[in-house]
């Protein structure tokens, strides 16, 4: 008889302590499914036309999936047009139509500060990744209006990629030039219901080279030609910026249960 109400005390026992937060806790992750995120906003170019005051309309398309509580990743397309303006020293101003791909990965702050925040109605996403921007870029006189120089001409050939000047590689008379780009920046999503969201990005995407504005320090010496032959300088880096506004539509969420005991 004590022998068998030993063993049913240490069952109870047992069966409280696995029920204690303590000693067994359950979590609920949320991963995101797939989403379309669409936005449009108003995008400058920093470089030596570069005039942050000439804003164009820059439209984006990606499509986001979660690949863990914490980290998504999108493929992410832009285009739209580039413009910009220098009274001095260059007296110039230049016109670019573009278009980028991007593979980009983001990070869910708010769940990475509090992950018992589940039912979430606004996030921070911090993003990073890498790209192709293909682009048409032609320049004029700023005081006459006539055609100095542009990307693509008889002789253009794309830039090799990890390199920011050169001979060029392919075929000779390219239309759009292909150059590497970083785009990284914020987002902040606001969360409508379950499916729908709206969405405000701040983006700057760092272009590989001194390309965009079809101007370099060369052409204060020679305006109608490009940096050298088939090539462009390695000076500083060119690059645009976006702030944009859109609206999300989450096809899925995955809910998984994870539960650990002793």
């Amino acid at each position: 008889m004590k022998t068998n109400l030993r063993n049913y005390l240490t069952y109870l026992i047992l069966y409280i302590s696995l029920q204690n937060p303590i000693f067994c806790q359950r979590q609920i992750s949320y991963i995101d499914g797939f989403s379309i995120n669409s936005r449009v906003g108003l995008a400058s170019v920093t470089g030596e036309l570069g005039d942050v005051l000439m804003l164009r309309p820059n439209f984006n398309f990606s499509v986001e999936k979660g690949i863990s509580e914490k980290v998504n990743i999108l493929l992410d397309f832009n285009t739209g047009n580039l413009e910009g303006r220098e009274y001095a020293p260059y007296h110039a101003r230049f016109n670019c139509e573009f278009f980028q791909i991007n593979f980009l990965s983001n990070l869910h702050l708010i769940r990475l500060l509090d992950d018992s925040n589940l039912n979430y109605n606004f996030s921070i996403k911090p993003y990073l990744g890498f790209g192709l921007i293909f682009y048409h870029t032609d320049v004029y006189d700023l005081k006459t209006g006539s055609f100095l120089r542009t990307t693509a001409d008889g002789t253009s050939r794309h830039t090799a990629l990890f390199q920011q000047s050169g001979a060029g590689v392919g075929a000779k008379g390219i239309y759009y030039t292909r150059e590497l780009a970083v785009p990284f920046g914020f987002i902040s999503e606001f969360r409508l219901s379950k499916r729908f969201s709206t969405l405000v990005d701040l983006r700057y995407s760092w272009i590989y080279n001194d390309k965009l504005d079809a101007t370099t320090e060369y052409n204060l010496r020679v305006p109608h030609k490009i940096g050298g032959i088939n090539s462009y300088s390695d000076t500083a880096n060119d690059g645009w910026l976006c702030l944009s506004i859109g609206i999300k539509y989450k096809f899925m969420s995955m809910k998984i249960m994870k539960q650990r005991g002793v």
